[in-house]
């Protein structure tokens, strides 16, 4: 079942407006993600792992810039994980932004999720995780 229509609205007119808003919606992420990364990484150390809460570009499976924003095949999510001895454990993602093509056009699908409901979303996520680790 697809719910990318519960939490992601569809974009059809995107313009240097539209542009913008995403621009900062990203950089909104990227603040979010640095001060919940600080706020919970010392409960990760304890085991001698780290917490990596990151905003992640990527268009067509590479990494990308913000420069790619419009371009199709490019998404933004946020990604949260643990890294432990040198390897990666993905935990959660959070779709942000993606662009597509379809029917010959560029069509967008945005979060609609606030800051403040990303915050609490990450952070309840994170709290899951230390719960599991607490379970080891």
């Amino acid at each position: 079942m697809n719910h990318r229509g519960d939490i992601l609205k569809q974009i059809i007119q995107i313009n240097d407006e539209q542009k913008q808003i995403i621009i900062e919606i990203e950089k909104e992420c990227e603040i979010i993600c640095q001060e919940l990364e600080e706020k919970y990484q010392f409960e990760f150390k304890y085991n001698d792992k780290q917490l990596v809460i990151e905003l992640i570009r990527m268009k067509k499976g590479k990494l990308a810039t913000a420069l790619d924003i419009l371009e199709v095949d490019y998404e933004s999510f946020i990604e949260v994980g643990i890294e432990h001895e040198e390897e990666y454990y993905p935990n959660a993602y959070i779709p942000i932004w993606k662009c597509k093509g379809e029917w010959f056009q560029k069509i967008g699908y945005l979060t609609r999720r606030t800051k403040e409901q990303l915050v609490i979303m990450i952070s309840s996520l994170v709290k899951e995780m230390l719960a599991d680790k607490e379970g080891e």
